[in-house]
């Protein structure tokens, strides 16, 4: 059944939303991707939600969001320590219980990696700290510049040091590993700061399971990889806009333009990217949303965002289900605007990278005149936009021609014709795309009326939806990856 809406929905699971009917209620409600944080959870919780989604849908994409080198503070001697603006304390990587005078972190190149005059953000920026004079390699003596109640164990932020650990830990290997054996079918990796950690994963993925196939997603929340973004957004297969360490790590003002500048980067490469963090952060607590998340939420699709993310929302909140269910109706509103609808603005917007295009890097792209398959996907396109009431039919085994039409935004539906389910799900964060599993869709003739039969038939059981014209694409032979090379217009038989 075709997507009633076009950006997709990741949820976030968690206390809140670990039982099978809430999970249920969640993908019905419009989650087309289920988020596992493994920041937060055990081994336990995980497998029995994996296999629940599996039970519960063939659909729903499953996600595994890899910690990385989270930087903590440590325990504390008592339940909470107060810190006062302009009070000096010690920072130090030594284990040690926290006082308020000495403050425990766990990074091993605190001395080596953070310099003098710089700042150190503790629990999301809340408590800001300056280091003023280096007493060893192990302590750093520093200046409180906004005080506040420092628990234990709280995240910190260098925002201002190139760090020496590697963004891929031994941990996320075991994640990896575990997540590969399950048939997960994404993976997103944290505080990616360069291609580099996107390849490393890659590659380890084909090394150690070369016959699956899994979408890796860089989390981009450190400057450093705002910097890198063209190589990062090549490197990888699709970005996230992840707000929360973003905004500690950039002045906060700035965090809408480093959102646009990323969706951007990503509509320009062709990859589909995720707009997260706060996007329903009211309705942990509250049944419906603010005014302002409404607003955030169309204001990132309007940016060119394929999905957006529900974290604590859905994880921890009083309402998950009711989360996804306000999600889904924001994003239905907003594709019924005119803003959204008008003719050529929003594709063209994303379609040339917008804010990318006038301010990325773009050494080593290849000529487009020599990627056969979007000049395929544009004319697709095209045609949708001149004929009244058209749906486009992509047939793909790798997803990839169904990806660049996504990117494309050609504004009516996008069915992707694909061979297994693991590609299904792989392109269940694309804008505008549904999918149908033909198994022996390589063996079939794409000009025989047996395809077109099969396809009309599926529209037809969808009844919803009516449909004049199909704009199929594809390529010869079927079901060879990169063998894009035909548009063909169908007239279907209602």
């Amino acid at each position: 059944m075709l997507n009633n809406k076009m950006v997709k929905i990741i949820a976030t699971l968690g206390p809140a939303s670990k039982s099978k009917i809430i999970i249920k209620e969640i993908i019905k409600n419009g989650a087309d991707v289920v988020r596992l944080n493994f920041s937060h959870g055990n081994y336990d919780f995980f497998s029995r939600a994996i296999k629940d989604i599996r039970e519960i849908s063939r659909d729903a994409g499953i996600l595994i969001d890899l910690p990385g080198p989270k930087i903590r503070t440590g325990k504390l001697a008592r339940k909470e320590i107060f810190l006062k603006k302009g009070g000096r304390v010690v920072l130090t990587s030594k284990n040690i219980i926290s006082d308020g005078s000495n403050i425990f972190i766990n990074y091993p190149y605190l001395g080596k990696d953070i310099k003098l005059n710089s700042h150190v953000y503790i629990d999301d920026g809340k408590i800001k700290i300056k280091v003023i004079k280096k007493l060893s390699e192990d302590e750093l003596l520093s200046e409180v510049a906004i005080g506040g109640v420092l628990r234990e164990e709280k995240g910190v932020n260098f925002p201002d040091a190139v760090l020496s650990i590697p963004s891929v830990t031994d941990n996320d290997i075991e994640f990896l590993k575990f997540g590969a054996a399950r048939d997960v079918d994404m993976f997103a990796v944290s505080f990616v700061r360069k291609p580099e950690d996107i390849i490393y994963v890659k590659n380890f993925l084909k090394n150690n399971y070369p016959e699956k196939e899994f979408l890796i997603i860089a989390k981009i929340e450190k400057i450093e990889a705002v910097k890198n973004i063209g190589k990062i957004a090549e490197a990888a297969d699709a970005l996230m806009v992840a707000r929360g360490d973003l905004g500690v790590e950039a002045p906060v003002e700035n965090i809408p333009l480093e959102q646009k500048k990323i969706i951007s980067a990503a509509n320009f490469y062709k990859k589909p990217v995720i707009t997260a963090t706060q996007m329903l952060l009211s309705m942990v607590e509250n049944e419906s949303p603010t005014r302002a998340e409404v607003t955030d939420i169309s204001n990132a699709i309007f940016d060119g965002t394929d999905s957006v993310m529900l974290s604590e929302e859905t994880a921890t909140g009083k309402y998950p289900a009711c989360a996804v269910r306000y999600m889904s109706k924001i994003i239905r509103a907003t594709e019924k605007s005119r803003i959204f609808n008008e003719a050529g603005k929003f594709g063209e917007i994303d379609k040339t990278g917008g804010y990318f295009r006038k301010y990325g890097d773009f050494n080593n792209r290849a000529e487009r005149t020599e990627n056969i398959s979007l000049i395929i996907a544009e004319m697709t396109v095209a045609a949708s936009k001149l004929l009244k009431n058209s749906i486009i039919i992509a047939i793909t085994r790798s997803g990839y021609t169904a990806n660049l039409i996504s990117s494309l935004r050609p504004g009516v539906p996008i069915l992707a014709v694909v061979s297994d389910e693991r590609i299904k799900r792989k392109l269940s964060l694309n804008f505008g795309v549904s999918c149908i599993v033909a198994e022996n869709i390589a063996d079939k003739n794409v000009f025989s009326e047996n395809l077109t039969d099969i396809i009309g038939g599926w529209l037809s059981a969808d009844k919803r939806r009516s449909f004049s014209f199909a704009v199929l694409t594809g390529g010869i032979p079927i079901g060879e990856p990169g063998s894009t090379d035909f548009v063909k217009i169908v007239k279907i038989k209602n």
